[in-house]
């Protein structure tokens, strides 16, 4: 075993790359412990940032998508809802933290001032740092966790190819900076319209086929490396065509489903998925 020191090289992941490192640390763990030895997040983090260099750029997606509008957001100490390497992340002490509350990055490396004070209202705007990644040739990597729990990056590529089922919505947080001054601040994301369904399996192939996509296994630990730039006509050609087989599908019954949700929410009423989730985000 060569341990985390080892996974980027075995990845091919080069000095001067920017990367989106996405895990499941239960696996992991849970792997670890059963070869009686022990698995520390931090060392994961440390080898990807010794792996892309001061030359390069390390994100780790911290996100927070649940906050409800007129919820409140503290960039200092909000957890998130991005599972163990993102709360091991936001707690690195090389890594700061990106300013949008639904969709931030803990953030390490050469692209770190830019994106720590873009001033981007949107999560998949300009200058947001799924822009960063897909103009500086980014690369998502994921440690046994498959394409349709990481690829957030497609969200990145409805709102620049306008799909019709998307549309913006405005959110207001009491939003503590991190000099910890609190006011009011709009943000925007593109919803979903109710009936509306992603479900990002079919691209592992697709990405494949074209070569944006590579795959592996180091240590027993199944990786996927992405290049974003080279995937995004892939997901962009399969949202416009489509279809049965496409990324993105309509059903009725998801659309009462999301009807009778939103109202629920109106009345602060959460599903029983909804309230775990919300349970187990860190304070």
């Amino acid at each position: 075993m060569t341990g985390p020191a080892g996974w980027p090289k075995e990845m091919g992941i080069a000095r001067g790359a920017t990367v989106m490192l996405m895990a499941d640390m239960t696996r992991m763990a849970w792997r670890a412990r059963r070869a009686g030895a022990s698995f520390q997040p931090h060392a994961l983090l440390d080898a990807f940032r010794a792996a892309v260099g001061d030359d390069g750029t390390l994100l780790v997606p911290t996100y927070t998508f649940d906050l409800p509008d007129g919820g409140a957001f503290d960039r200092r100490s909000t957890g998130t809802i991005s599972g163990a390497l993102g709360s091991q992340a936001l707690a690195h002490p090389a890594f700061g933290r990106t300013p949008h509350p639904l969709h931030s990055f803990a953030v390490a490396g050469a692209g770190s001032d830019a994106l720590m004070n873009a001033d981007e209202p949107h999560s998949f705007g300009p200058g947001s740092p799924f822009t960063y990644l897909y103009e500086h040739g980014g690369l998502l990597a994921t440690l046994d966790l498959p394409v349709n729990n990481a690829l957030t990056f497609a969200h990145f590529v409805e709102v620049r190819e306008r799909v019709p089922y998307r549309v913006d919505r405005r959110m207001t947080f009491d939003y503590t900076d991190l000099d910890g001054s609190t006011r009011p601040r709009s943000f925007a994301i593109m919803s979903k319209k109710p009936g509306h369904h992603m479900d990002f399996t079919p691209m592992e192939a697709a990405l494949e086929r074209t070569g944006a996509l590579r795959r592996g296994v180091v240590d027993d630990v199944r990786w996927i490396l992405i290049d974003l730039r080279a995937a995004y006509p892939v997901i962009a050609a399969d949202l416009h065509a489509g279809g049965p087989c496409s990324v993105h599908q309509f059903r009725w019954n998801w659309w009462l489903r999301d009807v009778v949700k939103g109202m629920l929410r109106t009345f602060g009423v959460r599903t029983a998925k909804e309230r775990i989730a919300h349970a187990a985000r860190p304070s």
